[in-house]
């Protein structure tokens, strides 16, 4: 390493995993301890847009009432909400519709409307800090890779047609072309992004919800596809960071978690666990190493022992 370098590593806490049957008091009382928890809470775009919503306009939308309702159970003087995460989704938007003004506008307009949201708990960033990072990173690329990634997802809807289902008897030449596509993209065969279009091919209706396919492919947007893939990764870092300073006494959450209003981003990211992370500061940007543990067998509902090897052994080629 360089004298230009400098890293920094994370790695999960220790945890335990019971299975137990609990009375209703119980439950109830596991609830309440979980509650008094200091926690970070990640927001997507679409949470933070939940809570601009009208008593009158949450009255026919029983989704996002349950959404607000929830968000209220939250708002404790322990807890902090952060906007980290929606900000990324909008300034790592390479498209650019809006105007620089035009963003800065929408995004002061998030920060006032969860401030006025919650009553007690405490936005995490000052409306300064956004708003430099608006004007460094507007239409940067944050992944090196993000032209790569964008073709893949473009291949998985269009060339490898996976909104319809496949034949079990092809499921496994099938992938076998997807990670060979991915090797020709210089693609991590491990990387969400392709272990998620397995899971589309082996049936699981919470990856199709994630990635959203279109038969038209003018309708199809990989843009955002990638965005909430991509939350994965950024998410495993963050979480790591978070909660190995709780532990450590230099920050007061103990707890770090992400809230979306997105079914199929919630199921997956029931799949994947991460469990260290590093960062390496270079002169020309940071490069991030994520270790994670996917519940694969979860991943590829549709799959019988044999042929989840056969993916396994797949996967770990070099």
């Amino acid at each position: 390493m360089s004298d230009q370098e400098s890293e920094k590593e994370f790695t999960a806490g220790m945890s335990i995993t019971l299975q137990m049957q609990l009375t209703p008091d119980q439950l109830s009382m596991m609830r309440q301890w979980s509650k008094m928890i200091p926690t970070l809470y990640m927001l997507d775009i679409c949470v933070v847009s939940a809570t601009k919503l009208t008593n009158a306009s949450l009255e026919n939308n029983p989704r996002k009432t349950k959404l607000v309702n929830y968000l209220r159970e939250l708002d404790a003087p322990s807890n902090c909400f952060s906007y980290l995460f929606a900000l990324m989704e909008k300034v790592s938007d390479s498209r650019g519709i809006d105007t620089e003004e035009e963003l800065e506008e929408k995004i002061l307009s998030d920060l006032s409307s969860l401030r006025a949201f919650f009553k007690n708990a405490k936005i995490y960033e000052p409306d300064e800090f956004v708003l430099n990072f608006l004007k460094e990173l507007r239409g940067a690329p944050i992944e090196n890779k993000r032209h790569e990634y964008l073709s893949f997802i473009n291949d998985l809807n269009g060339t490898f047609n996976l909104r319809n289902s496949v034949s079990p008897k092809k499921r496994l030449k099938i992938a076998e072309k997807i990670i060979e596509r991915a090797a020709v993209l210089n693609i991590v065969r491990q990387h969400p992004v392709v272990v998620i279009g397995l899971a589309c091919l082996y049936g699981n209706p919470a990856a199709k919800r994630l990635m959203k396919f279109s038969l038209d492919t003018k309708k199809f947007d990989p843009e955002n596809v990638l965005a909430d893939i991509m939350l994965i990764n950024r998410f495993a870092g963050v979480k790591l960071e978070i909660e190995q300073m709780g532990r450590n006494g230099s920050s007061r959450y103990l707890r770090s978690e992400f809230i979306t209003d997105d079914v199929g981003l919630i199921e997956i990211l029931k799949c994947f666990t991460p469990t260290y992370v590093k960062h390496t500061d270079r002169h020309d940007g940071r490069e991030t190493q994520t270790t994670v543990t996917v519940k694969l067998k979860d991943l590829l509902t549709d799959i019988n022992d044999e042929e989840l090897e056969n993916i396994i052994d797949l996967l770990s080629q070099s």
